[in-house]
């Protein structure tokens, strides 16, 4: 759970009323006046709602009303009351602004605090999200506020309303690097559940949007490696291979030490069967990082597809030269190219460090079988096939 602050701000939390006195007025808002210094809000409440039937174009008594609610913490209530009473004029629109700063600043750390708590305490993330919705109410325009809503409503895994909650927050600050990052994330889990639920058009319009998040975090913080990686993996799943291929390149080109984007880079070459480039990029990761397993593991794969797709081409060759001196059906007489046996050889060590750290993939040792013998190594076959079936029958 991503952990979040309370604000601080140069302002009292404390609110309090307007030194309006005992002028000579109705006898209602006299009366809510004395009541109001006995703290007896709900005899006040009473008097001040007689006045406002009576008069409505009363700003003092509807600005009063708006205090004895605040101070009956009825939020929403002292809300329709400064709305009223600026209506009328704007003789306390300072004070009201104020008051509705505090209430927010009060709201958004109380709510803070609900979710930090959230994960082992039931209700609180319902409870912070209460909270945060008093603090927009009172703040409208706060990007910030939206932002820390989007969080809980992500931790109660209701993902499209945090995704609701983010683009407002974009609407209201068109550059917040870390509402459009989160966005990007949020759609991309959507888009994970419609692929799982088999509906492809459904998961590339979260895609979409993921992606317009992730680049304007890029735009806003083009160093952000975590996001940038993010955006290439949403570039290709969109099918927007020029724009992966463009923003690796760049990546590496700005920070070249940098073994993330090197290790991105590779795996879109990878992807693309640009194997020679790959390799020159995962090589490039380990050196910055020999203990990156996830590089050495994918150059493993890179020697290992490039040899799989060199013994194709050598098997397809020596299939058409038969076809063509009339030996088909006898293709083993002539005899093939095995470069690609060399690539076999290099990717040996890097998945069988790899299968160290992974013993429990079954597709590696799998993988790992098929090398061992097609070079000849039938002793290590053996095992890895049996650890690949002992791990595929559980």
């Amino acid at each position: 759970m991503r952990r979040i602050y309370p604000i601080t701000i140069l302002l009292l939390v404390a609110v309090f009323f307007s030194t309006t006195g005992f002028q000579c007025g109705s006898a209602e808002l006299t009366s809510a006046k004395l009541y109001i210094t006995q703290k007896q809000y709900d005899k006040a409440e009473a008097s001040l709602i007689k006045e406002v039937e009576k008069n409505d174009k009363n700003e003092e008594a509807w600005f009063l009303l708006g205090q004895v609610r605040m101070e009956m913490k009825r939020y929403d209530q002292m809300l329709d009351a400064y709305k009223k009473a600026l209506e009328v004029s704007d003789v306390h629109k300072a004070e009201i602004s104020r008051n509705r700063l505090a209430i927010w600043a009060m709201m958004y750390n109380e709510g803070v605090k609900n979710y930090n708590v959230g994960k082992d305490s039931a209700g609180a993330y319902d409870k912070a999200l209460e909270q945060f919705n008093t603090a927009i109410a009172m703040e409208p325009d706060s990007a910030g506020t939206y932002y820390v809503a989007a969080m809980a409503h992500f931790a109660k895994k209701d993902y499209q309303k945090s995704s609701e909650m983010l683009q407002t927050a974009l609407e209201k600050q068109p550059n917040f690097a870390d509402a459009a990052k989160f966005l990007g994330q949020v759609e991309y889990q959507l888009a994970s559940e419609r692929q799982a639920a088999n509906d492809e058009a459904g998961a590339q319009k979260h895609f979409a949007t993921a992606m317009k998040g992730f680049e304007t975090a890029y735009a806003a913080n083009p160093n952000d490696a975590e996001n940038i990686t993010n955006l290439i993996d949403v570039y290709e799943r969109t099918k927007n291979a020029d724009k992966a291929l463009n923003l690796t390149r760049s990546a590496v080109e700005k920070d070249p030490t940098n073994k993330t984007f090197r290790y991105a880079y590779g795996v879109f070459l990878l992807k693309q069967e640009n194997y020679q480039q790959a390799i020159e990029q995962f090589d490039a990761a380990l050196k910055i990082d020999p203990d990156y397993a996830d590089a050495r593991y994918n150059l493993g794969v890179s020697y290992l597809n490039w040899g799989v797709n060199q013994k194709e081409e050598s098997d397809k060759k020596v299939e058409a030269e038969a076809a063509a001196s009339g030996k088909k059906g006898k293709a083993r007489d002539i005899k093939a190219d095995e470069s690609y046996k060399e690539k076999f050889k290099r990717a040996l060590p890097y998945l069988e460090k790899s299968v160290e750290s992974r013993p429990d993939d079954a597709g590696l040792w799998q993988s790992l079988g098929r090398l061992y013998a097609i070079l000849n190594m039938s002793d290590k076959s053996q095992a890895a096939f049996e650890k690949f079936d002992s791990l595929t029958k559980k």
